[in-house]
């Protein structure tokens, strides 16, 4: 028994040692796997909000999506991301929103990226004209002022598109015939929207009633909505029901190149479907992104050209449904609609075989040519996104290289700001004792500094403003260890126990308090992260980083440094420690007659030697 006390006391005298060396061994191998791996730079991968760049955000059209639609349409992003070679983009799932965050300069494709959203094909439909002009004028008349009380068109706009279309049908009404008489609107239009809130319902509204006007199948009122549509050459706006239009269903649309209104068919069902309502149709989804697409000039016709080709196997038939529409639609045309607008509507030659390539021409750029070729090379989206304002391409916010970097060097400041307090605090507190957490601190930002740079290397995690302000967090976390480590031996001394003897009684009291602490810190950073976005994620996740770190600190760093002090006669000095007052109010309770615990220990000692003895 004799023997293994003496062994348990060699080894608590000796693990101070050891935990240090445990530490300075791992710091080594830390800044080791940093310097001596083929990325060899040390400094970490910094956010959008450190370094500059674009972040787009990406607003879902229509109904409300799922989450495996969400998570598609997220992956297929990740591909095009990468596939722009950018080092440091990222995908972020934001609620229902999804959030590309492009660092660095040259971020120009990042707006292009959820563009290409829904891609349909659609055969084009011949405008039918109303069997009784008379029942068509109502039908015409309440639309426009439907329009005009959503804001659709201004009551200038409909009654020019209203008289418009009263002319092109008299014109071809035979003497004596049923002419087409239209009513001015008297609708107003809606007011401004006085927040954010309202301009999304307003837009939510206008989304539903031009998409049951431009899908309806009644002749009547398809011609009202061809009619009363606003379709400017040159346009860039965003149509407002962006790929949220039923493929099932005939579609009233516009090509804003050259400001034509078209009224197209169903999207073909694919071959093998038999269910009309929710059977998949030819969609982009089709395309067989394993093979060469390309957009861009073609020198020998001259014209603007989408290269690719559709699957074929048995189990796709995308190429088979594609070989069976062009045969049908020989010298007519087939629109291609992109976000529910006709992006090129060439007139088929000649049937496309099964497997074969195909080729989209239009009145397009070659940009823009060339961003639809890149985003169908990975895939189009399930889903068509917009910005929070219906912008095309979502909303793009562009931070400046400069604004990062002032961004970061305020991050800094305040960090170096905060340690600078806690330190003074600590020395001026614990007077040279101080000294020790100060070194604490340092141990602790070298090891979190080197373990950000590795994670950026491994994970691809991004140091943002979010990051430096749970860095900032977790220096007042390694601080309070050493606080509550120190209180504890405040309280040992003021029972009248050495300063030697009370460090380590301290620790074992103060260790199962910074346990819980930092368990509890930890619980909700973990929480925080699972149920936060964006930013937050990245306090959450530094914060519980610096919690974990500051358990290994206080471990293997402080409380051994503390313990080893404690050995040294120079710092049981009062002018040292700090203690003073304490050991003061010891001796003055002793003064007193108070029987204090240490006293009350050192005689139960020397009872139990005594009674050792007698025996």
């Amino acid at each position: 028994m004799a023997s293994q006390g003496r062994r348990t006391r060699i080894g608590q005298s000796r693990w101070p040692k050891q935990a240090l060396a445990l530490f300075v061994l791992l710091l080594a191998i830390v800044y080791a796997l940093i310097f001596f791996l083929p990325d060899r730079s040390p400094i970490p991968k910094l956010g959008i909000d450190l370094q500059g760049g674009t972040r787009v955000t990406l607003v879902p059209q229509g109904e409300r999506p799922t989450s495996e639609q969400l998570a598609q349409a997220r992956t297929i992003l990740e591909n095009r991301v990468n596939g722009m070679g950018v080092s440091g983009a990222s995908v972020v799932t934001d609620g229902d929103t999804l959030v590309i965050t492009v660092p660095g300069d040259d971020t120009s494709q990042a707006r292009a990226l959820g563009q290409t959203s829904q891609l349909l094909f659609r055969p084009v439909s011949n405008l039918a004209t109303p069997e009784s002009v008379a029942a068509f004028s109502p039908v015409l008349t309440e639309m426009a002022n439907r329009w005009v009380e959503n804001g659709i068109v201004t009551p200038d706009q409909a009654n020019q598109s209203m008289d418009a279309i009263a002319n092109l049908i008299n014109q071809n009404v035979q003497e004596g015939g049923e002419r087409l008489e239209v009513t001015k609107v008297t609708a107003t239009a809606p007011k401004e929207p006085a927040n954010s809130i309202a301009a999304a319902e307003q837009r939510s509204k206008v989304t539903e009633v031009l998409r049951q006007d431009r899908q309806s199948v009644d002749p009547a009122i398809q011609l009202s909505a061809y009619a009363l549509l606003q379709c400017e050459a040159g346009s860039k706006d965003m149509d407002p029901i962006a790929g949220t239009d039923d493929p099932a269903k005939p579609l009233v649309a516009c090509d804003p190149s050259q400001g034509q209104k078209y009224v197209l068919a169903p999207a073909p069902l694919l071959v093998g479907e038999t269910d009309q309502e929710h059977g998949k149709r030819l969609s982009g989804n089709e395309i067989d992104t394993s093979r060469p697409i390309t957009g861009g000039l073609n020198p020998q016709n001259g014209q603007m050209e989408v290269n690719f080709a559709f699957k074929s196997n048995d189990n796709e038939p995308g190429g088979s449904t594609w070989a069976a529409l062009t045969q049908e639609n020989l010298q007519r045309q087939v629109a291609v609609t992109l976000d529910s607008q006709v992006f090129s509507a060439p007139v088929i030659q000649s049937a496309t075989p099964p497997g074969s390539g195909t080729s989209i021409t239009g009145r397009f750029t070659e940009q823009e040519a060339t961003d639809l070729a890149n985003n169908l090379r990975y895939g189009a989206l399930p889903l068509s996104f917009a910005g929070e304002n219906g912008e095309r391409g979502g909303t793009s916010v562009t931070i400046p290289a400069t604004l990062g970097f002032a961004s970061l060097r305020a991050g800094l400041i305040a960090g170096l700001v905060g340690l600078a307090l806690v330190s003074l605090f600590a020395l001026a507190y614990y007077r040279v004792f101080g000294v020790l957490a100060v070194f604490s601190l340092f141990a602790s930002g070298a090891l979190v500094y080197g373990s950000l740079v590795l994670l950026g290397r491994w994970i691809g995690y991004s140091l943002d403003l979010a990051g430096i302000a749970g860095l900032i967090i977790g220096i007042g976390t390694t601080a309070d260890s050493f606080v509550v480590f120190y209180e504890r031996i405040k309280d040992e001394v003021r029972d009248g126990r050495t300063f030697r003897s009370s460090v380590p009684r301290a620790w074992n009291r103060a260790k199962h308090t910074i346990l819980s602490g930092n368990f509890v810190s930890l619980i909700a950073a973990v929480v925080l992260y699972v149920l936060a976005v964006g930013d937050v994620k990245g306090f959450a996740f530094t914060l519980g980083l610096t919690t974990i770190f500051d358990l290994v600190i206080t471990f293997l760093v402080t409380a051994p440094m503390v313990i080893l002090a404690s050995r040294v006669p120079w710092f049981s000095k009062p002018a040292v420690n700090g203690l003073g007052k304490v050991m003061q109010v010891a001796k003055n309770r002793r003064a007193a007659g108070e029987v204090l615990p240490a006293d009350q220990a050192a005689e139960q000692s020397d009872s139990d030697d005594e009674k050792k003895e007698d025996n």
